[in-house]
């Protein structure tokens, strides 16, 4: 689940279904005739092949690498708007939009293999991939969660919502994501479970302002809420909440890594805390920090580039394009 405070902020404009009707009907028509799209295909679903997507100059090209331990998957595509949503848990496999947030968008499921599967969506929040990567859980525009097929890109919808943040997917197919009253004022924000069998919503936390959650090793989870007094992150176990580490009221964009380890924004620079009850590091100037999977190495946002560092600092590698670790499920820089 996405740990930015300012996702929780960010104003997007909800769409109605019948926008995407009157844009995708035509399409689909042009796209059956010139004998692009599957009649077998879910309704909208448009699958492009590497030699066809290269022929059409819209190739994108998945760029994995090892670093510091976690896979780290560089996208490169024509589309310079287009943004990362989620990178599935073995890295060949991305979720990318073309816009986020607008009335109607294109989902596109991207393979190394330079294969595309295009599905319209209602407007585009966030998704992420289950742990086998085949399916994942995307929150459209109106903050309503869909199930979609990897495979063919059927999309099922599970809850109208509202909600928001990338959803944590768990073992059993619940989702974890924040409710709101609405995508446009998400003036509280409750971490609340989907169950997978009963389709009901359980709340999890009794915090009024939930900006993210994360899970820890051990199976439980921590969660980052604000309060008058300012950003805290929590333990949410069997017996409640336990305060792990106390930001202050200036700390924003934070994540949380298995182990622990937190790691925050403040005036411009990245800080780590290694433990709770240790101090606060500063290791770098830039935003929106995220962990791999393992604690280890993190992602960093400065200017239009991403930055791979350890947690000392020290630079491991450098994307110009959208990048994210495989199986770092809900955070992306």
């Amino acid at each position: 689940m996405s740990p930015s405070q300012g996702a929780i902020a960010r104003r997007y404009s909800a769409g109605g279904p019948s926008i995407a009707a009157f844009v995708a009907i035509p399409l689909i028509i042009a796209l059956l005739a010139a004998g692009l799209v599957s009649a077998e295909s879910p309704l909208g679903v448009t699958r492009v092949s590497p030699a066809d997507a290269e022929r059409a100059g819209s190739a994108i090209h998945l760029l994995r690498r090892v670093v510091g331990g976690a896979t780290l998957v560089r996208v490169k595509g024509p589309a310079t708007g287009m943004s990362l949503l989620a990178v599935s848990a073995d890295g060949n496999q991305v979720a990318i939009a073309d816009q986020v947030g607008e009335a109607f968008g294109s989902l596109t499921l991207a393979e190394t293999n330079g294969s595309q599967l295009r599905i319209p969506m209602a407007g585009l929040l966030a998704a992420s991939f289950a742990a086998d990567g085949s399916w994942l859980s995307v929150i459209d525009g109106r903050g309503a969660v869909w199930r979609v097929d990897g495979a063919s890109g059927r999309a099922s919808l599970l809850a109208d919502g509202p909600f928001i943040g990338s959803p944590i997917i768990e073992g059993d197919g619940s989702l974890l994501m924040l409710a709101v009253p609405s995508v446009e004022a998400p003036y509280e924000s409750h971490l609340v479970r989907l169950g997978a069998a009963t389709g009901s919503v359980t709340r999890l936390s009794e915090q009024e302002l939930v900006y993210g959650a994360f899970q820890l090793d051990g199976g439980e989870l921590a969660i980052v809420a604000h309060a008058p007094e300012g950003t805290s992150v929590r333990r949410l176990t069997s017996t409640g909440e336990q305060l792990l580490v106390d930001l202050g009221l200036d700390a924003v964009n934070v994540a949380v890594a298995r182990n622990g380890r937190v790691a925050f924004e403040r005036n411009g620079e990245v800080l780590v805390i290694d433990a709770p009850g240790s101090a606060a590091r500063s290791i770098t100037v830039g935003s929106r920090p995220c962990f791999g999977p393992d604690g280890s190495s993190l992602l960093v946002r400065r200017g239009n580039q991403t930055l791979a560092l350890d947690t000392s600092g020290s630079e491991l590698a450098v994307s110009d394009e959208p990048a994210g670790f495989a199986a770092s499920a809900g955070c992306l820089p």
